[in-house]
């Protein structure tokens, strides 16, 4: 399948990369289908909209960076996404660059079942993560 990206330009894509967030990303609630492509010598990734070439973020692993992190999901975003086995699950968190700064949302993971597919932004109760944590030489 060929889509149309922000950084790539125009690319091909396996349907079975797509990433279904059935209920939208909080404040992109229409657009539901992206593809995570890898950015060549880092291990920093972009996730793409199937739907809207100019909707992209870039995304983390967080345990790259915050080798503490932590995520517990409740019973029913475990049930949502159909989680079976922690070894099923990617997360990722989004990056913002801004002029001066790099931040990192801990708060709200991208939580995806690799299984199915299935992806959801889970925001955290956790009132020791940060939705604009400084990332010191990220590039």
């Amino acid at each position: 399948m060929q889509i149309s990206t922000k950084f790539f330009g125009d690319i091909i894509i396996q349907e079975e990369n797509i990433i279904y967030f059935n209920e939208g990303i909080p404040g992109l609630d229409e657009y539901k289908r992206f593809v995570i492509l890898d950015i060549e010598d880092t291990n920093i990734k972009c996730m793409q909209s199937i739907e809207e070439r100019e909707i992209a973020f870039l995304i983390i692993n967080p345990w790259d960076y915050f080798k503490d992190y932590e995520i517990e999901l409740t019973d029913e975003e475990v049930n949502y996404l159909g989680i079976k086995d922690y070894k099923d699950v990617l997360v990722y968190n989004v990056v913002t660059v801004r002029q001066n700064k790099i931040t990192v949302n801990l708060l709200a993971p991208i939580v995806i079942n690799i299984n199915n597919m299935n992806a959801k932004q889970i925001i955290l109760n956790e009132k020791k993560y940060n939705i604009r944590q400084e990332i010191p030489c990220l590039f």
